[in-house]
């Protein structure tokens, strides 16, 4: 394997790629680490003993010795300059990596072409390089989904170099995989195999730099397959229990290094008298790197070359509320491009009224709905010169025909963004990414960018939520850990549909539960830590407004973080749940606690609070009319629910201190939601404050294994019966 990539970066580097973002699993890193990729020795054993690989002072916790990674430049003779090759870190979860990698490398491309257009193509100066395991790549479903990518017109690299280290190990191949060949899923698109024996180095060579070649003259995905085999998998592990003709016959081989040698001393290449000071040579330098780690003081590799104007979240400098208001002008010279429709362009006849209407609300500065507070981010962030990329499935139109971000002539079917037509030569790029039916690989896609461009907003956007889980993986291993385990930030935004309204399991719930799971969202306010580093923000906002200054909040910051939204589906167009332009001007910004208006709810007559997420708030206020209530229960909107707003939440408290009860209150199952999250730091708020003698009081549904029952009449009766409890006993 080291031959093999040696070769192909040299061959690389001679052709004038400039950078190589590579992913691969543990197999072998450690030595690719170190041999060929200038990764310290000593660095290397200092983690092997049980030191950190980073600082301890930034409140990383790290990562398992096989996830390190680097990213030298390296020298090759006759190359005019040197090559970067990026390995990037991977978690345990084989070929995760591979999305990231084609991601980062797309990002970096655009990057190259946007500021040299006439001397970068698509694949002339960044290459994408993934290493893979037999077993995973004939077994792991995001394979597929990777090379279903490939060719499609956002989400192409210029064709990846694939080499498959076939090391067979103590799963037959009979048992692995249902073909001959475990390469044999390139099929779907068609990409050549060439299989290749490891006991020849020199064919491996020459393997590797026809890959290159054809990758570089097709622009398309190319497999080496290297059958080799391996002795061992740890230093514990006795493969000859399940396998023991293979490994009768693998112990009883000598290895490639001593084939390889035997042929060069044959050839008269090699002098054996030499063989002993080279492998002395060679561990002496290993031993002296062993000799330096009690003195080794770990380093942090972040916030480099286009993240040099980051800062890390948690210091001093970070600001964490920066300016996101809009002046009114601006908002409404995107508005009206928004809608801006060429001469001679003809749209579907329906979308006339989406035209008019956003004209009229921007013009009248009141009832603008979701779609247009997303224009208005999206078109005022690109005049400040930042890129907007939104990918998932239907994203151009919306998933409930709501955004319209690129228009469809009826006559011809060619498409136009009008965001990208009609906003200055100097703005930023819509990119709307209408992606294949894939959740995992797409959602790495734009993470893997989210690493390599900060001035970038990339935004996945699930069709509804529960179809995250599809990708679960990723928002595992990467979009939640990164920063802890690797000190990598991402500005990544998840859109996730969420509500329930009747449609059924799989098309109510974002499961925020799992988002709040895997926040590291502080237990109780601490003063002391004011600086509190929380991995990701996962909020749930009711409004247009508030929506528009998480965007923007999200580029205007100088640092970065996932952006978790529990979006909405049945208040996308709710007039109830409109904003007006003042709700986005300068000084506005996104509010973690909505409060009732003053002159709607009397704080000192209100017998009951009632604290609560999502568009039920405005099913409550219809209820609360119709019933006369208005001074006896009052609602307070949680917007964002990591980091839990103490803070805010408390001064909204304070104003009710004659309250009778408080009270929790959810559409989704007891089990499920925000409740087991909030609750207790609610307490802790309640507490201090002595409001509600019997502390927080749960409404809403009973446990379920369900998010939602399919059952419409069930479904009817269970909400009525949530509505109702929290109007109970007053009068």
């Amino acid at each position: 394997m080291l031959p093999a990539l040696d070769s192909l970066f040299s061959a690389a580097a001679h052709a004038g790629i400039s950078s190589i973002v590579l992913g691969m699993p543990h197999r072998g890193r450690l030595n690719l680490l170190t041999d060929l990729l200038q990764y310290s020795p000593t660095a290397l054993f200092h983690k092997i003993k049980g030191g950190a690989e980073v600082p301890q002072n930034l409140g990383a916790e790290g990562d398992v010795l096989s996830h390190l990674a680097v990213s030298p430049n390296l020298q090759y003779d006759g190359a005019s300059n040197p090559i970067q090759v990026s390995l990037l870190p991977n978690p345990s979860h084989l070929e995760a990596i591979n999305p990231i990698a084609m991601g980062k490398t797309r990002a970096k491309q655009y990057s190259l072409l946007k500021t040299s257009p006439t001397d970068c193509t698509l694949g002339d100066k960044v290459m994408c390089v993934q290493v893979h395991g037999d077993a995973s790549f004939a077994g792991q479903g995001v394979v597929m989904e990777c090379l279903g990518l490939s060719n499609l017109p956002h989400f192409t690299s210029g064709g990846s170099v694939h080499l498959v280290v076939d090391i067979g190990y103590t799963t037959p191949a009979t048992g692995a995989r249902s073909s001959v060949y475990c390469s044999d899923i390139a099929k779907m698109i068609g990409a050549p195999v060439l299989h290749c024996n490891g006991d020849q180095p020199e064919d491996v060579v020459r393997v590797m730099e026809l890959a290159f070649q054809y990758r570089s003259y097709f622009r398309k995905d190319i497999i080496v397959d290297l059958l080799v085999y391996r002795r061992c998998h740890n230093e514990l592990d006795l493969p000859n229990l399940t396998s023991p003709l293979m490994y009768e016959k693998i112990s009883s081989r000598r290895s490639v290094p001593q084939l390889y040698e035997e042929r060069l001393m044959a050839e008269g290449v090699l002098d054996p008298n030499k063989i002993a000071s080279i492998r002395s040579a060679y561990k002496s330098e290993f031993e002296a790197a062993l000799s330096r780690v009690p003195s080794h003081v770990p380093s942090a590799v972040m916030l480099e070359k286009q993240w040099s104007t980051m800062v890390w979240p948690a210091s001093p400098s970070a600001d964490r509320t920066p300016e996101t208001g809009v002046p009114q002008e601006m908002l409404k010279t995107v508005a009206r491009a928004s809608v801006t429709i060429p001469d001679g362009f003809e749209i579907h006849p329906k979308l006339q009224r989406h035209v008019k209407n956003r004209l009229a609300s921007i013009e009248s500065g009141t009832g603008l709905d979701w779609s247009t507070a997303e224009a208005l981010a999206f078109g005022s962030l690109m005049l400040e010169g930042h890129d907007v990329r939104i990918s998932g499935q239907d994203v151009g139109r919306g998933t409930f025909s709501q955004r319209h971000a690129m228009l469809v002539n009826q006559k011809t079917e060619g498409v136009v963004v009008p965001l990208n037509e009609a906003l200055e030569a100097s703005a930023g790029k819509l990119e709307l990414a209408n992606s294949s039916l894939s959740e995992m690989a797409v959602l790495g896609f734009e993470y893997g960018a989210s690493w390599e461009r900060p001035t970038l907003l990339p935004i996945w956007e699930a069709q509804f939520g529960d179809f995250f889980n599809g990708a679960q993986v990723i928002i595992d291993t990467f979009v939640s850990s990164a920063e802890t385990k690797w000190l990598k930030q991402s500005g990544i935004v998840l859109l996730l549909p969420h509500g329930l309204d009747g449609a059924g399991p799989e098309h109510s719930s974002s499961r925020v539960e799992r988002m709040l799971q895997l926040s590291n969202d502080r237990y109780m306010y601490d003063a002391s830590e004011p600086f509190y580093n929380i991995n990701m923000h996962i909020t749930f906002p009711t409004t247009p407004a508030q929506y528009f200054h998480l965007l923007r909040r999200q580029m205007k910051r100088n640092f970065r973080k996932p952006l978790i939204v529990a979006g909405p589906k049945t208040i996308l167009r709710l007039s109830a749940a409109s904003s007006t332009l003042h709700d986005l001007e300068p000084g506005t910004s996104f509010q973690p606690v909505l409060r009732d208006p003053a002159e709607v709810v009397n704080a000192s007559t209100a017998k009951r609070i009632v604290l609560m997420t999502g568009k039920i708030y405005y099913e409550l206020l219809k209820e609360r009319e119709a019933r006369s209530l208005d001074s006896n229960v009052a609602f307070i909107r949680l917007e964002e629910l990591a980091p839990f707003p103490f803070a805010e939440l408390r001064e909204a408290l304070k104003e009710y201190a004659q309250v009778e009860e408080v009270v929790w209150l959810q559409e989704e199952p007891r089990n499920q939601g925000a409740y087991t999250h909030v609750a207790q730091r609610i307490e802790s708020i309640l507490r201090e404050l002595g409001i509600g003698p019997e502390g927080l009081v749960y409404k809403g549904r009973k446990e379920s294994a369900l998010p939602a029952p399919g059952i419409g009449k069930l479904y009817a009766a269970q909400q009525k019966a949530v509505i109702d409890s929290v109007f109970e006993g007053l009068v």
